[in-house]
Parts: structure tokens; C-alpha cells; sequence
């Protein structure tokens, strides 16, 4: 059984990054839009590079293939969301709250890769 749990969480955990990533390129403007609203430099580089990394690495990690460097790259990345995105420090009252719980379900994403990483894909590989 453990095999198919290791499938679903597979499946799960990288479902949101590919589905971002095709939102991402599908509303490019709106993407490049948020990236410069957080000064990030070059943005059209970044926002090309943030869809490449969701979507090559939810498919490798969907099809249970290069599991740790695709699980680090995407754990990166979320780590890197959560501080830019998620700067609770910043903010106070209910905005905070909302901020903290961002930041919180980043970096549990983050654990999911860890556990990943550390079972390997199990059974069921493309």
C-alpha cells in the first residue's frame, strides 16, 4: 500500500506547481505584474524561470523521476516564495495572520519534499 500513497503524494504535492506554472505562462502579464510589485530583478527572466522550475520539476516528481534534485529545486523555490511573498514580519492585525499562515503552509511544503526525498518514489515510476 505504501507504494500508492507514495504515488497520490507524489501526484498531490506536485499537482499545485505544474498547475501554477501553466497559469503562470497562460497570464504572463499578470505573473510579471506580481514579480515587480516585489522588485525582484530581471522579471521577465524570473517569472520564465519560476514557470520552467514549477512545471519540468511537478512532472519529474509527478512521474517519479530525478525525485531529489526536482524535490530540492521546488523546495528552493517555495522557500524562496514564502520569505518574498509571505512577509508577515512586515505587517500586523489580520493581514498579519493571514501572511503567517502563508508563510506556515510554505514551509509544510516544504516538509512534504523532505519526506519525499527521503522515501524515494516507491514503486509505481514513469
Amino acid at each position: 500500500m505504501s507504494d500508492y500513497y507514495l504515488l497520490a503524494g507524489r501526484i498531490f504535492i506536485a499537482f499545485m506547481f505544474v498547475l501554477s506554472g501553466f497559469n503562470k505562462a497562460v497570464y504572463f502579464q499578470h505573473g510579471l505584474e506580481e514579480v515587480k510589485a516585489k522588485n525582484l530583478p530581471l522579471p521577465h527572466l524570473s517569472l520564465l524561470a519560476t514557470i520552467v522550475v514549477q512545471i519540468v520539476c511537478g512532472i519529474a516528481i509527478m512521474a517519479g523521476r530525478f525525485i531529489t534534485p526536482a524535490s530540492l529545486a521546488l523546495a528552493a523555490f517555495t522557500l524562496a516564495t514564502a520569505v518574498v511573498f509571505y512577509d508577515f514580519w512586515r505587517r500586523e492585525g489580520s493581514e498579519r495572520t493571514v501572511m503567517f499562515t502563508g508563510f506556515l503552509e510554505h514551509i509544510s511544503i516544504i516538509g512534504g519534499f523532505a519526506i519525499l526525498i527521503g522515501s524515494g518514489p516507491g514503486a509505481f515510476v514513469l
